[in-house]
């Protein structure tokens, strides 16, 4: 995996999977995925054109050809005319379809390209960007944001141009009813009146709109946020009687967003130029008829002349949705590139080194971490792990020790010090190469929904079924699984919701079996489940364990004996360093943690010595 790295602040921007920037401000970044598409817009231009031309020539020969013909009795030419408009509406149906069509194409495409992007950002930042955010404004972004910016090409592309050039055509075929009268366009001296109004106003409802968009956008986010969070929580909301209370607080921001729309409803419905036009289509008539009464018009371009000025309408009347749909699109592009810009990235060495099958030999030299770049949870830490060995790290809640094993696997950088894998520094290693040989089994393990089967697999897809069934046993999980009616089969639900803990820890090991990595991270592992399941864990743990490099953090005593090295930490910092034997004797806060084990008090501790000590 090569990723490219960056410095925001020079507009240098990463690129994990073709993710491209150049100091974009996010108009520019919507449009260059636009114009990503500069074929397909060329073909939906050729057809909209097409469609737009027809349009204007029909009331063109209606009015100046085919009711001259009708008034002069020429009934070989009304039935001519009368068949080049019906072949001409023939043909716009098609160019229309087609132009549909394509634009339709080119939009799909661009809300994929975004969402593959905005999966590859998400999927390449550090977990500090995670720990940050909220899941439900992240899902927000790509989706709701994500169909604003579709907009943007489709309807909001097509009907911008269809106002733009539909004005334009409109204009120039009022020069064919009538091109000049004493060299001057009389014909457009309406259009041309209305023009500077329009585009004032059109500019005022631009701006106005924005600011309101942009709310709309970001109270659909909170709401999201606010559902997800509640309904992942929803056993709290009950068993503290808090249903009313939810429902009050939900109601509320549902009727934020609810007059945030309707506010921008008002603000479309004060557009005015509409009013200009419809205004302007009915003065057409008037003039129209002055114009035959001086004798410069017949009844023929009249006709020609006021449906011209009717095509006006529809571009103007699309065009105060066009506007809307505009700041939508850059109200989502805005909201999406900010989470993609966002500098949480874990970045990649320029050339990074990749090791199939790592010996298993790790060093930390003098490592420090914190979350918020204040405190310290790591504390220059050093110690030194040979291949295939057994270390327990131990320690009150809060130590340093879980942020250890993060740091080993790269879901969090360093921020002085380094860390070694097989004397080599972690972040000059591929990601894979750091991920395929560190397994890591947690204490809230996460399950996806799908079969027991494809669980198990995840770390190994092309895993065959025999291998999968030999890791299960290996985490004694067959037997479980066995009782299943479906067994492999059976869906396990979101995150492995409709299995006891016991059940999750074991899918989690045999997953870890199958992915076969060469050093393994068990972070309090059976520190929620009850003994005899505990049993079942530390049989598989132990099958696991033979061969490798593994790192335990425990306070379960046989395990912590059996090691080969004990870490022992406080505060972020090492405090010693040994066998189970020699801490006990030696170490004040490793006896602490086992004090309430009484063959150990009773061995290490004289009875005048135990209060001293606690």
């Amino acid at each position: 995996m090569s990723t490219k790295t960056s410095n925001l602040e020079t507009g240098e921007f990463f690129d994990p999977i073709m993710v491209k920037y150049n100091k974009k401000t996010h108009i520019k970044w919507i449009l260059s995925h636009v114009f990503a598409y500069k074929k397909l817009l060329a073909v939906f231009m050729l057809f909209a054109t097409m469609s737009i031309a027809i349009n204007t020539i029909n009331p063109v020969i209606t009015g100046k050809y085919l009711i001259d013909a009708i008034y002069a009795k020429n009934w070989e030419g009304v039935k001519n005319y009368a068949l080049i408009i019906l072949g001409l509406t023939v043909l716009m149906g098609f160019v229309d379809f087609g132009a549909s069509v394509v634009i339709e194409i080119t939009s799909q495409k661009l809300e994929r390209d975004i969402r593959d992007e905005y999966y590859a950002s998400m999927l390449s930042k550090s977990m500090t960007f995670h720990d940050e955010v909220k899941a439900g404004d992240v899902m927000a972004r790509a989706t709701f944001d994500t169909r604003m910016v579709n907009y943007l090409v489709n309807p909001c592309i097509h009907l911008l141009f269809l106002s733009f050039v539909g004005v334009a055509f409109a204009m120039v075929g009022m020069l064919f009813i009538d091109p000049f009268w004493n060299g001057i366009p009389i014909l457009w001296l309406l259009p041309l009146t209305i023009t500077v109004p329009i585009l004032f106003l059109a500019r005022r409802y631009f701006r106005s709109v924005g600011p309101i968009s942009m709310e709309i956008q970001e109270s659909y986010s909170g709401l999201s946020s606010y559902l997800q969070e509640k309904l992942l929580g929803i056993s709290v909301v009950k068993i503290f009687a808090r249903n009313q209370h939810e429902r009050i607080e939900f109601r509320n921001k549902n009727n934020t967003l609810s007059d945030q729309i309707i506010k921008r409803g008002q603000l479309r419905s004060k557009f005015y130029p509409v009013l200009l036009v419809g205004i302007s289509v009915g003065m057409a008539v008037v003039y129209g008829v002055i114009l035959i009464q001086v004798g410069i018009f017949d009844i023929g371009r009249l006709y020609s002349y006021v449906m011209l000025m009717g095509n006006l309408f529809f571009p103007i009347w699309v065009l105060s949705w066009s506007l809307v749909l505009t700041q939508m699109g850059f109200a989502g592009a805005k909201r999406i590139t900010e989470i993609l810009t966002k500098q949480t990235i874990i970045p990649s060495s320029e050339n990074p080194i990749n090791i199939e099958k790592t010996e298993g030999s790790i060093e930390f030299r003098n490592v420090s971490f914190s979350y918020d770049g204040k405190t310290k949870v790591v504390d220059d830490v050093t110690f030194k792990i040979p291949s295939e060995s057994r270390t327990a790290i131990v320690g009150p809640a809060g130590c340093g020790k879980t942020t250890m094993m993060k740091l080993l696997t790269r879901l969090y950088d360093v921020e002085s010090g380094s860390i070694l894998l097989d004397n080599q520094d972690i972040r000059s290693l591929s990601f894979d190469t750091i991920r395929n040989n560190v397994g890591v089994i947690e204490q809230d393990v996460v399950l996806f929904s799908g079969t027991v089967m494809q669980n198990i697999a995840y770390g190994k897809p092309d895993s065959t079924e025999d291998e999968i069934i030999q890791a299960a046993k290996l985490a004694q999980a067959h037997e479980f699984i066995e009782g299943f009616d479906k067994k492999y089969e059976t869906v396990v639900g979101e995150r492995g919701m409709t299995l006891s803990g016991g059940q999750k820890q074991r899918l989690a090991i045999a997953r870890m079996i199958l992915s076969n990595p060469q050093i393994l991270v068990f972070d309090d592992a059976t520190s929620s489940v009850d003994s005899e399941t505990e049993d079942f864990i530390q049989k598989a743990i132990n099958h696991v364990l033979q061969n490798r490099t593994s790192f335990i953090i425990t306070h379960r005593l046989s395990t912590i004996r059996l090691s080969d090295l004990i870490i022992v930490m406080k505060q972020g910092k090492i405090v010693a360093m040994g066998k189970h034997d020699e801490l006990l004797k030696t170490s004040v806060d490793y006896w602490r943690v086992f004090a309430r084990f009484s063959e150990i008090r009773d061995k290490f501790v004289k009875p005048d010595e135990d209060r001293r000590i606690d």
